[in-house]
């Protein structure tokens, strides 16, 4: 038995001690031929201090451990190290081209994603290896160039990169038109990949797209393939619950929401869309509650309050609409229908404020103009009245009833 093999059963029984005797005897004693498996199984169970003395040993006369030197260096995040490993090797080297592509991994791993495609070209120029045409396609999926990204995944094989890497070509032709904006082409193709492999990525989102394109039924069925493959996948329930809606199934789609309320009970986004799928049902109350449970957890309280008031004005729940007011509110239109609120209850002096803090906002929507124009009248200020009048009628100049006010002497 030789010391490589003696240093393997030590190990096997966890004698390190002795098993680092036999491998300094391992290097002094045994052929290269040992010394590179003997190095190769360290690396693969971690002992890479191990392997890397026994490549630099052997690296003269084998300048191909370059590489294998490099990993390692990478490995113990001495970036510079290994870039200095794989220089070594020259063109002309028959690793060379493995050699660009390892420059090619650090390069991307160090986010340097272009010159990592300069890498991969020069490659592509050695080899039409399918490994590097799949490279050169993620790096340029990565840099957004997708009619390249294309060109290089419609030369590879699907199913050949598919059991290779777990990736589709199709659902990445699919993704790359998509943001080229040729959605047709783009349900087309992740399409074809949903079919040769089921994918919940893809499946979400090919069900999306056709969400996007308002083919509901559709969108739908995959969103329901999800909903039973996956049901646990993450945020699927808001589309789906919109493809329901699409498809006029309210019950079904307050249901779906519901189904991912009782994940993320806190989501404003699913608060939201609860809340108008129980106002369009006629749960007024359920509509309420949704936004006031939104209220405490959003970033920015200015739609949950936009949304209550529109609530409360429709309801003439006037004064609950008053106490949303702060002054930190910044949302125009939230802002309106609390100066709505105030008119109706004809506190027109607070009215006042409000109308006259929106109006430099507002000034172009004749809707605001038009209750501006009306509280002015209330309160006797004819000819400012008048002067928004003339705006108005600029905006909506078949309005007979304004233009007769402001007709009148």
């Amino acid at each position: 038995m030789n010391n490589s093999e003696k240093m393997l059963v030590c190990l096997e029984q966890q004698d390190l001690p002795k098993a680092m005797k036999y491998f300094q005897r391992a290097l002094e004693t045994d052929s290269d031929e040992l010394l590179l498996d003997l190095a190769a199984y360290l690396e693969s169970i971690g002992f890479l201090p191990q392997a890397k003395e026994i490549y630099l040993r052997l690296q003269d006369s084998y300048p191909e451990l370059a590489i294998q030197l490099a990993q390692i260096a990478n490995e113990d995040g001495l970036t510079e190290e290994a870039f200095g490993y794989l220089e070594t090797i020259q063109p002309d080297h028959p690793a060379y081209l493995e050699a660009l592509v390892v420059k090619a991994d650090l390069y991307q791993s160090e986010g340097l994603a272009d010159v990592a495609r300069e890498k991969l070209l020069e490659a592509s120029r050695l080899s039409d290896d399918p490994v590097i045409l799949f490279g050169l396609a993620e790096l340029d999926m990565e840099l957004q160039e997708y009619k390249e990204a294309i060109q290089y995944y419609a030369q590879l094989d699907n199913r050949e990169i598919h059991e290779w890497t777990g990736v589709s070509t199709y659902q990445r032709i699919g993704l790359a038109y998509a943001s080229l904006g040729k959605f047709e082409v783009a349900i087309e193709f992740l399409g074809k990949s949903v079919e040769l492999a089921y994918d919940d990525q893809t499946v979400f989102e090919l069900a999306t797209l056709l969400l996007d394109r308002e083919d509901y039924q559709k969108s739908a069925l995959y969103f329901k393939q999800l909903d039973t493959m996956n049901p646990e996948f993450e945020g699927y329930e808001y589309a789906y619950a919109q493809a329901l809606h699409g498809e006029h199934k309210l019950t079904e789609a307050r249901e779906m929401v519901a189904k991912g309320l009782a994940k993320n009970e806190y989501d404003p986004a699913l608060l939201f869309l609860a809340s108008q799928y129980a106002y369009e049902d006629h749960d007024v109350e359920a509509a309420e509650a949704y936004l006031l449970q939104a209220k405490p957890d959003v970033d920015d309280e200015n739609e949950v309050v936009l949304r209550l008031t529109n609530l409360y004005l429709e309801q003439e729940r006037y004064e609950e609409a008053i106490a949303l007011y702060s002054e930190e509110l910044d949302h125009v239109l939230a802002i309106w229908n609390i100066a709505k609120a105030y008119q109706a209850l004809e506190r027109d002096e607070e009215a006042l404020a409000l109308f006259e803090h929106l109006q430099q906002d507002l000034a172009e929507n004749p809707e605001f103009l038009a209750d501006y124009i009306e509280l002015l009248r209330q309160l006797g200020r004819v000819q400012e009245a008048k002067d928004l009048a003339s705006r108005y009628l600029q905006l909506v100049p078949d309005d007979l009833l304004m233009q007769e006010f402001y007709n009148q002497g």
